[in-house]
């Protein structure tokens, strides 16, 4: 066995499997601990916060144009895995400052260092056909599937975040968002949340979703608008936020809705059929007669080749009204706790894992397979 032949059967048999079983395992520890470990990351950013709007009292600094949580790679050399809090303004994209307002993601790198000693006892095997600089370096390259629910940590936490009085006080740029990644390096950053203030006109705005634009649309913020009675089967409106919109009588079939939000929009009548909506949000929605059929709404589903799980919250209908709606066939995981539930079709869908107000246990016809498989909660 050559190197080359060696260090492709240490990936395969060794380091990927144990990989994923990290990664399962860090998913896990996210799900049952995200309300404590988020609870210190609003803590961290309501600090910088009132930070900033000391110095833009002061006049030193000006409008923000971005928050940015920046994972920090020389700190990982050293045994850590931390994140700093910075500020842009605009025009000034390449403004260094180091600030003390530092997050120390244990949770994430207890387990990747983990792994990360079981790959350097395991490359042992192979005598000397794999060297441990070649271990590292590669290793280092695993480290964003891991960073990964620090992204999932903050995006869940912006709910909170920006309701802060410190947040409000913040003066922002007409567009603004938050984002996540690594220092210095804007192709390895996401987008968790952004404000938009400088909206298209209704018309403008639903001759722009129409034009189903290839990842034009991913991370928005749409606000206030009436795109109604509009066609946008197979658009991708992933991460997306649209808030207080008219999407009513909409043809949305076969869509990537991946973690979008629906803030108060008008749904109704709106038709879903056969989107994907893994961990979409439409609370407080009106969903009154929409279509759901065959949609695809689970969680932890993993793709073991790039190292990720989709599905952390499930699709979340809480308070919506989801009278006469349809979800024939559909696989959903979803929280419907709190939302008007009176003549749902539920006929052939996989409702594992969802969950349901007690007190709607008898309004709701659902198979025995189907009740069984929720989880009935009290009011």
């Amino acid at each position: 066995m050559n190197s080359q032949e060696a260090w492709e059967r240490f990936v395969e048999v060794d380091a990927s499997p144990r990989r994923t079983e990290s990664i399962q395992a860090l998913h896990n520890y996210f799900c049952e601990h995200k309300d404590q470990i988020t609870r210190s990351v609003i803590e961290l950013f309501d600090l910088f916060f009132q930070h900033i709007v000391e110095q833009q009292l002061e006049g030193s600094r000006g409008k923000c144009a971005s928050i940015q949580l920046s994972l920090l790679r020389t700190r990982l050399q050293e045994g850590h895995l931390e994140y700093m809090l910075e500020a842009f303004e605009l025009g000034l994209p390449d403004q260094v400052e180091m600030t003390p307002f530092r997050y120390h993601a244990d949770w994430i790198y207890s387990l990747w260092d983990s792994w990360y000693q079981y790959c350097d006892e395991q490359r042992r095997k192979y005598a000397q056909h794999i060297q441990s600089p070649l271990l590292e370096a590669w290793a280092r390259e695993q480290v964003p599937p891991f960073h990964e629910y620090m992204t999932h940590a903050v995006r869940y936490a912006m709910e909170e975040i920006s309701v802060l009085p410190s947040f409000s006080s913040l003066q922002k740029e007409k567009k603004f968002e938050v984002r996540v990644g690594e220092y210095r390096d804007s192709e390895q950053t996401e987008s968790v949340y952004r404000i938009n203030e400088v909206q298209r006109l209704s018309v403008s705005c639903k001759g722009w979703l129409e034009s189903l634009l290839e990842q034009e649309y991913i991370y928005e913020h749409i606000q206030g608008v009436d795109v109604s009675r509009g066609g946008y089967s197979k658009i991708n409106l992933n991460y997306a936020r649209l808030e207080q919109v008219n999407f009513r009588d909409c043809t949305i079939q076969n869509s990537y809705l991946l973690g979008t939000r629906f803030q108060r929009c008008d749904c109704r009548q709106s038709d879903f059929r056969g989107s994907v909506m893994i961990d979409a949000d439409f609370r407080d929605c009106n969903l009154e007669e929409a279509w759901f059929d065959q949609v695809y709404a689970v969680r932890n589903l993993m793709n073991e080749e790039r190292g990720i799980i989709f599905g952390i919250h499930g699709v979340c209908f809480q308070r919506a009204n989801l009278t006469k709606a349809s979800f024939r066939y559909a696989q959903v995981t979803g929280d419907f706790t709190y939302a008007v539930l009176d003549e749902v079709d539920f006929t052939g869908a996989d409702l594992t894992g969802s969950r349901m107000l007690k007190q709607d246990e008898q309004r709701v016809i659902l198979s025995e397979e189907q009740r069984s498989s929720i989880c009935w909660v009290e009011g």
